[in-house]
């Protein structure tokens, strides 16, 4: 499929990209960075659609630069193909093998410097594009895309749903990226745990199991999605820190972040059993204490 993109192959180099990104320092062949832009575009085809992305193409041919929807269009873009771009620069390629570029002017950066320029660089994609998927659902005229209406059926069809119980500072891209592990996790242990209520449950939006079900939802999607997505997707306010090394590009305790949304999840679970239980008609003992004379809690 050929895709049109949202800048100028004929330019000789790649002033208008650097432009977009605000970089001035810098000098690349637009050939060399224009791969990485188509896979980038296709890349955000498939997040805001392709009615989404024409509309940003019309403002491009009307050369409306200043409109608010194609600047943050052209931004995610350009941005995601310099980072995947940057690292291919690093160092140079010659005939006795692989060495790091540098001259007169430039010092090469330490390994634990790049990591956190990649870091920072991988953190601003994500936000700018949330900022398009924001932009979309305030505008009036654009139409949300298959991508952000698909998980409108689950327990937690949204983001102001999630964030009842865990707050993602508003990132609607964060959301659609757990979004499958909450599916998954309706279909394993949900259905397993609710039987032939499953339905009844999910049209009971005002339940306290409605509620459990959807915070246990939740825990579980952020515990699966640390295992599994970039932890620059992730606010900090859903971290741990991690203050062993200064120099980590992350910064934050994977480990400990999982166990904790893993303790949570359990607890809520166990509750969630005993409401089912209730709800059809199961009784639920309650555990039994039996105190002995030699215990020290009570004097005989």
């Amino acid at each position: 499929m050929k895709i049109k993109l949202l800048f100028n192959k004929e330019n000789p180099d790649s002033s208008e990209v650097l432009d977009v990104l605000g970089i001035n320092d810098a000098d690349i062949d637009i050939n060399h960075i224009w791969q990485k832009l188509r896979t980038a575009t296709k890349k955000i085809i498939k997040l805001i659609g392709t009615d989404n992305y024409n509309k940003a193409l019309e403002l491009y041919d009307a050369e409306e630069f200043d409109d608010e929807y194609i600047s943050i269009v052209r931004y995610a873009v350009a941005l995601d193909a310099f980072r995947h771009y940057a690292p291919l620069t690093d160092l140079a390629f010659t005939s006795q093998g692989r060495s790091f570029r540098n001259d007169d002017h430039n010092r090469v950066p330490w390994e634990w410097q790049i990591d956190k320029s990649d870091a920072a660089l991988e953190k601003s994609y994500y936000s700018i594009v949330n900022e398009i998927f924001d932009y979309i659902i305030s505008d009036g005229d654009l139409q949300q895309s298959e991508y952000m209406v698909q998980f409108s059926g689950l327990f937690v069809p949204n983001i102001e749903e999630f964030q009842k119980y865990v707050h993602i500072n508003d990132s609607y891209l964060l959301y659609y990226k757990l979004a499958p592990s909450m599916r998954l996790f309706e279909q394993k242990e949900i259905l397993t745990r609710t039987g032939n209520k499953f339905s009844e449950f999910k049209g009971n939006k005002d339940s306290y199991i409605y509620g459990l079900i959807q915070n246990s939802c939740v825990h579980f999607a952020m515990k699966d999605g640390l295992k599994k997505l970039s932890v620059q997707l992730f606010p900090e306010g859903a971290m741990k820190a991690e203050k062993k090394n200064k120099k980590a590009a992350t910064g934050y305790d994977i480990e400990s972040t999982v166990n904790y949304y893993e303790t949570e999840l359990k607890s809520l679970l166990l509750s969630l059993e005993n409401e089912v239980k209730k709800a059809k008609g199961i009784v639920v003992e309650r555990r039994r204490i039996n105190f002995d004379e030699n215990d020290g809690y009570v004097s005989m």
